[in-house]
């Protein structure tokens, strides 16, 4: 959500975001996200989980009916609905923003050099690589977590404690834990950007291992 937002100040507030928006905040917004989950949901984890046939089982045993009613009914909203939310008005913004833009360009094309045209050629191309590379991304979360979201909220309210009713649990958890190890290779294979960063790294480790080597005795 945190780059989803980044992205559309950044398209659709271009003068606005180069003005007010400071790396700070970029930093501070990366540890908001980890504090955020961490508050919101370890305190509920550790009040509501027991081990049952060998089985960890969280979010499972409440004092009141309410409280997990509304635990359960927060959490489904924070961490599905609001980015899926999130993620459709953005992109659809900026994909409204970008539109008009390339059509502007072209009714400009013909007055500029060939030199401008390329240079608007090449922006073209950057933005719409952004845009499908959120998409991807956006994809990708309703599909890897839409099965864990739900799938919490049904076996929690069967009632049970049988291993039998938790079959799928490690599916839907793995699928959750699989977009978070998706999104480096999704932004290192569709973004420019983030591939020169890493070939950067790659060389920078090579050459502390060749001197490293070098320096030993």
């Amino acid at each position: 959500m945190t780059v989803t937002v980044e992205r559309y100040l950044k398209v659709v507030h271009p003068f606005w975001s180069k003005r007010n928006l400071k790396r700070w905040m970029i930093y501070a917004a990366m540890v908001f996200a980890w504090i955020c989950g961490i508050l919101s949901t370890a305190p509920a984890v550790f009040v509501s989980t027991i081990v049952t046939d060998g089985i960890c089982l969280p979010y499972f045993v409440w004092e009141s009916e309410a409280v997990r009613q509304g635990i359960n009914a927060w959490i489904l909203f924070t961490y599905f609905f609001v980015p899926v939310i999130v993620f459709v008005y953005c992109y659809g913004r900026i994909v409204v923003v970008m539109r008009r833009q390339i059509r502007v360009m072209a009714a400009h094309s013909t007055e500029g050099s060939a030199q401008m045209n390329a240079s608007q050629i090449q922006s073209k191309r950057i933005k719409w690589n952004i845009v499908k590379t959120m998409i991807i991304v956006s994809v990708a979360f309703v599909v890897c977590w839409f099965p864990v979201s739900f799938y919490f909220i049904v076996v929690d309210n069967t009632n049970q404690t049988s291993s039998d009713m938790f079959a799928g649990y490690y599916a839907t958890v793995f699928l959750s834990y699989l977009y978070i190890c998706m999104n480096p290779f999704i932004y290192a294979i569709k973004h420019e950007g983030v591939k020169e960063k890493l070939a950067l790294l790659m060389v920078w480790r090579k050459r502390v291992g060749v001197l490293a080597v070098a320096d030993a005795p």
